[in-house]
């Protein structure tokens, strides 16, 4: 049976007030850091940093919003307001909307402006932050090299209200030349996002919203029974800037968003032709290619009226720079052109389909493996171990728990979609607690500064941060893939041990003053520089935290220590203490510091060789099991899994026909029984790894 809107609610409540306490907050924070996590996880959002500010300013006006972030690959300044109420049945209003987004546009004023040295002490954080973000509104010229403009200003509310009736848009505004979007996140559109299964709500692009009557296209008539329908058409330029400057970054696949937001430099090339040679940009330029889940024809299916969750996996850049010569050269677009490649996914796995195309699509782009990195099959290995290791019990519980690892976007709460009763999802939750739920980019935060020692990587953000720690884990899957075996996994759980623990002791902390805006920072430094100064041949004991689930008491205190050591050393640096964790100077100068360990922390370290000793260990026990298991795997996968294999290997040119023969070989052998050789398996297998290296991962 479906769960109803008042039932998800008084869940919804209930789980914040359980998972503030366990956290040690109160629900009002926990239901910001959860919401940030879930816009995040939708890419809403990216790297928030929670700045919780209420202060008076000109003519009596009150200046106040909770987060703040960058969308580096849209321009954008994202202000968030929470409006979090520990009740049930409240209806958010539109005045109250209004108080909320004129509260954060006042910060902005000031900003602009540049008056918050009048309200902020010149040591607090949140100054630097701000007169930069002033400083960026003012930028109004492209540098082609390094542009650090804002654009548009989109300004979040997030609440457990009910969205009012009466509320049925809110219209767009300016502030300084910008647009402002205001976006409100209630319960219940967190309910409507619920209900309907899916990871993120879709965008849906009607044309004669943009003035076009349709955009003429052609299907691609294909033989086979394909999971998927092809056009091509060509897009008005200004068709193309206008759904950009819409819906942002929200257009982009994470591949190509990551691509942007690290590298995106508007493209002197395309510049130059919008200016110079309008006529000839169809021609220049090769176009973008998009996916959609679902688009709707005209009665003759020669124009597509509309499409539903559309991406743009290749052509970010020619996007982007249309909506710069918009914005900074005030070009017009009436005679630009672009070629477009619209694939309408029909598969139901919809983010991975979208993942490989985007992957294929971007090969001919600067783009390395470490960006398409959401493809590679060390997260299918991880998931695998995640779903085997059972954690010890630990704290009052006697049963065992789980780790869930969130390989794709939104999966853990997508598992929970299929619990029809109530009993089963307690029971899930019980199994896999929502406060052991790892997402990709926190492993990667995890790892980068417990096992890579650069905090400075962490404190980038997690798409930098993961683009790094995907080079590495790339590396060694290649040089070693029987390296991550149950004991990388355990290490990797005691890393997230350590730095959830961390962040919650440096939030506790005496001397922490939260209006500094650097915890995230302070713990990533503090991890990096405790196992940084261990003495060669030893280590924490990971088996310890393992087995407790949490740190030992010579750890926690020495943790605290040095995270009040690392908050002093940035309190010192001055300026905008999050830009100082980011420079790999700062870590290579608080490295060098001198730090004394106490006897205890000292006594409880462990030889290093143990933990390697026991990961040798695991990865001969995973090679031999690995052996004694291809067999089966290659018996068991069935008829259709290796005919799909082939299929894409086909379509891909990956692999020759030779080996073509030698995986319909394991095709058969539900039909006719017969077994092939242990020669023959082992190069089967090997055929089946080199595809799933290449990306080509099919169930």
């Amino acid at each position: 049976m479906e769960q109803t809107f008042e039932e998800f609610e008084t869940e919804f409540l209930d789980d914040i007030r359980i998972n503030a306490q366990i956290d040690g907050t109160t629900p009002d924070d926990y239901f910001l850091t959860d919401i940030l996590s879930r816009l995040s996880s939708m890419g809403e959002i990216s790297d928030p940093q929670i700045t919780p500010i209420q202060k008076r300013c000109r003519n009596g006006r009150i200046m106040s919003f909770d987060a703040y972030a960058f969308d580096e690959s849209d321009k954008s300044i994202v202000l968030v307001s929470n409006d979090f109420v520990d009740d049930l049945n409240t209806v958010l209003t539109k005045t109250q909307i209004e108080q909320s987004k004129q509260r954060m546009i006042n910060f902005l004023d000031e900003a602009y402006d540049n008056k918050l040295n009048q309200y902020f002490d010149v040591t607090d954080s949140l100054l630097s932050i701000g007169n930069d973000i002033g400083r960026r509104m003012h930028i109004d010229y492209i540098n082609l090299d390094d542009d650090k403009s804002i654009d548009k200003i989109k300004l979040i509310i997030v609440t457990n209200k009910r969205l009012s009736d009466r509320i049925k848009s809110l219209p767009s505004e300016q502030f300084q030349g910008k647009k402002v979007e205001v976006n409100i996140w209630s319960i219940s559109r967190l309910y409507e996002l619920y209900q309907s299964g899916k990871e993120r709500e879709p965008i849906i692009i009607e044309t004669k919203k943009y003035g076009l009557d349709g955009i003429p296209c052609i299907k691609a008539e294909m033989s086979g029974n394909l999971d998927y329908d092809a056009y091509l058409a060509i897009v008005p330029g200004k068709f193309l800037h206008e759904i950009y400057y819409e819906h942002g970054s929200r257009l982009l696949e994470g591949n190509v968003r990551a691509f942007l937001s690290n590298r995106g430099k508007i493209n002197k090339g395309i510049r130059l032709t919008i200016k110079n040679e309008p006529t000839k940009f169809f021609t220049y330029n090769n176009g973008i290619a998009c996916t959609a889940s679902k688009v709707y024809l005209s009665d003759d299916g020669h124009n597509i009226l509309a499409m539903e969750d559309l991406q743009i996996i290749n052509g970010g850049q020619t996007t982007a720079s249309l909506t710069s010569a918009v914005l900074k050269d005030h070009m017009s677009l009436d005679n630009i052109f672009v070629p477009m490649k619209l694939t309408v996914v029909k598969n139901d796995d919809y983010d991975s389909m979208i993942q490989n195309i985007s992957k294929y699509a971007n090969s001919q782009n600067k783009v390395k493996d470490s960006d398409l990195f959401s493809n590679h099959p060390f997260h299918r290995v991880f998931e695998n171990l995640a779903k085997t290791i059972q954690a010890p019990a630990h704290g009052d519980s006697v049963n065992n728990t789980m780790w869930y690892y969130e390989r794709s976007r939104g999966k853990y709460e997508q598992e929970q979609f299929k619990f029809t009763k109530k009993s089963e999802r307690d029971y899930f939750v019980k199994k896999f607690p929502k406060n052991q739920v790892i997402k990709k980019e926190d492993l990667a935060k995890y790892y980068t500064c417990a096992e890579l020692l650069r905090p400075d990587q962490v404190s980038k953000g997690s798409e930098k941060c993961m683009s790094f720690f995907a080079e590495r884990i790339d590396d060694k899957y290649q040089k070693s893939p029987d390296a991550f075996n149950n004991q990388f996994f355990k290490n990797c759980i005691c890393y997230a041990i350590l730095f959830k623990s961390t962040d919650k002791i440096v939030k506790n902390a005496s001397w922490y003053i939260s209006e500094s805006y650097t915890k995230s920072g302070v713990v990533a430094y503090a991890i990096s520089k405790l196992i940084s100064l261990i003495p060669d041949g030893y280590c924490l004991d990971y088996n310890m935290i393992w087995k407790k689930q949490e740190l030992y008491p010579s750890l926690n205190f020495e943790i605290e220590k040095i995270a009040h050591e690392t908050f002093n050393f940035v309190q010192e640096l001055g300026g905008n203490g999050m830009e100082q964790f980011k420079k790999e100077e700062s870590w290579n100068k608080f490295r060098e510091i001198k730090y004394e360990f106490s006897k205890e922390f000292i006594k409880d370290l462990i030889n290093k060789d143990l933990i390697d000793t026991q990961a040798k260990a695991d990865a001969k026990e995973n090679k031999l099991a690995k052996k004694l298991d291809i067999e089966r795997e290659i018996v068991m996968a069935g008829k259709d899994y290796w005919e799909r294999l082939i299929n894409e290997g086909l379509n891909r040119r990956i692999i020759s026909y030779q080996e073509v023969d030698l995986l319909k070989l394991a095709s058969r052998i539900q039909v006719t029984g017969k077994i092939p050789s242990p020669k023959q398996m082992q190069w089967i297998w090997k055929i089946r790894e080199k595809l799933e290296k290449a990306g080509v991962l099919v169930d």
